[in-house]
């Protein structure tokens, strides 16, 4: 008996690290993997680098990024995609 109530705080100190901690990243997970399968030619997008461009063309694994309106164009990996901007 004494050993199970020793064991109760970690347990709860676990509890509570998966609510504050794990939960909310996957959470952030399961949100970009959705915002990245719905790009779509034409949004406005930021990459993890901050580079800021429209996109022109997207596969099942890259998207095609226009960098400025004179052509200039380049491709990532759509998980290098961090957000969709407001157009």
């Amino acid at each position: 008996m004494g050993s199970l109530i020793s064991i109760i705080p970690f347990l709860l100190l676990f509890v509570v690290m998966y609510f504050f901690m794990i939960r909310p990243q996957q959470k952030r997970q399961k949100e970009h993997r959705e915002m990245v399968s719905q790009l779509e030619k034409g949004q406005r997008v930021t990459t993890i680098g901050g580079i800021k461009g429209t996109v022109r063309a997207v596969d099942e694994t890259t998207a095609v990024i226009s960098i400025n309106g004179q052509g200039t164009e380049m491709t990532f990996e759509k998980g290098a995609i961090k957000q969709v901007d407001p157009s």
